[in-house]
């Protein structure tokens, strides 16, 4: 069901408030039922934490600013809880919260399939790009890509140079909506604001940061049914981006190049790994046919619930000590530490979530976690 104007303003704080990643956004919702209800109890699970001070709520003068922006630039931001939340990207752990969307937001719940590669990529990199970005749009595909130069704006210009269709492209920003990066790509920025959308979970007036673009990653690979990778180094962004895709059980696929090449080497390695090689847009389609529980007809939606907060205080007091002693500095995978410790998912989840409101806690690729030294 959509989200109201009435408890928007609760989905912005609490998204906008000190220590509340999406995955720790994502419990409290669940626990306490709503985002007004978690920002009620937030400074108290953050001291069971260890937190030593409170926390910087997102007050509602902040969250009405970002209401008023959206609405000065003709976009509109989603909640999990909107119809027009893709489905899809809903579905990993680390799903964001809110989206900030400009365009049409229709295109969000088609079948999509992202292209990432370089910045610097090659003529015949930029071709193949535009290539697959045409035809896939041919056979009713969304392309996502995350508008940098390189392949990116090459499969975002292939999605959109073939007019008859309306399947179109998805921009995944690594800055707020309103900010174009590269400048130079503002020409690309406003074609897809007209004919595709431009999404991003970064707030407006969000300092541009590296790590904001390994976030960006995820949602393009969230977004997807499957990922194309064509010209990357083998320590790359791109490569991330492939890494994501796998952990979210999406297919990747690589464009293949002259060995003596170093753009060709990521791909390579990864069709070496098990990545299927794409000559042209049938490779594409077989891979994805044959993988079918990403079709999004066939996806529930998650509306699963939580035990109440309290009901688990005294699972959660006995165990703390327990899990606090299994984590460490290194990232384990939250399904291995239920392993490791045998103790119910549900009160773990509490666990995490305290530790990363008290800023004690790191959330990695995966669903990993790890803990801050320091903190």
């Amino acid at each position: 069901m959509p989200t109201t104007n009435k408890n928007l303003l609760a989905w912005i704080q609490l998204a906008l408030s000190e220590n509340v990643g999406p995955a720790t956004f994502r419990q409290l919702v669940k626990f306490f039922g709503s985002p007004e209800e978690a920002l009620k109890h937030i400074d108290e699970i953050a001291t069971r934490g260890g937190a030593k001070r409170k926390i910087k709520l997102a007050d509602e003068k902040m969250a009405q600013a970002q209401l008023k922006r959206i609405e000065q630039i003709g976009g509109q931001i989603l909640t999990y809880k909107d119809d027009s939340y893709p489905k899809l990207l809903k579905q990993i752990s680390d799903a964001p919260p809110l989206l900030f969307a400009l365009g049409h937001v229709g295109l969000l719940n088609k079948r999509c399939v992202g292209i990432v590669g370089t910045r610097n990529a090659s003529i015949n990199g930029r071709n193949m790009a535009r290539f697959l970005g045409c035809e896939l749009v041919k056979k009713d595909f969304c392309v996502v890509s995350g508008m940098a130069k390189g392949i990116d704006r090459a499969s975002h210009e292939g999605a959109l140079s073939d007019t008859e269709t309306s399947a179109g492209t998805i921009a995944v920003l690594g800055t707020p909506v309103d900010e174009i990066y590269p400048k130079e790509n503002a020409d690309i920025y406003a074609q897809i604001k007209e004919r595709g959308c431009i999404i991003s979970e970064f707030a407006f007036a969000t300092q541009m940061l590296p790590t904001n673009f390994p976030r960006r990653n995820r949602i393009i690979s969230g977004l997807s049914e499957g990922l194309i990778v064509i010209e990357a180094q083998v320590h790359s962004g791109s490569l991330i981006t492939a890494r994501e895709a796998l952990s979210q059980g999406r297919e990747v696929m690589a464009v293949p190049g002259f060995p003596l090449e170093p753009r060709s080497r990521g791909p390579n390695a990864l069709i070496k790994d098990g990545a299927k090689l794409v000559e042209t847009v049938d490779d594409v389609l077989d891979t994805l046919n044959q993988n079918r529980q990403f079709h999004l007809s066939e996806i529930l939606p998650d509306e699963d619930t939580l035990p109440a907060f309290h009901a688990l205080t005294d699972d959660v007091a006995n165990d703390r000590d327990e899990v606090l002693n299994a984590l460490s500095a290194e990232p384990i995978e939250i399904g291995a530490l239920v392993r490791a410790t045998g103790i119910d998912l549900s009160v773990i989840n509490i666990i995490l979530v305290e530790l990363e409101l008290a800023g004690r806690l790191e959330r990695h690729p995966g669903n990993s976690v790890s803990l801050i030294y320091g903190g």
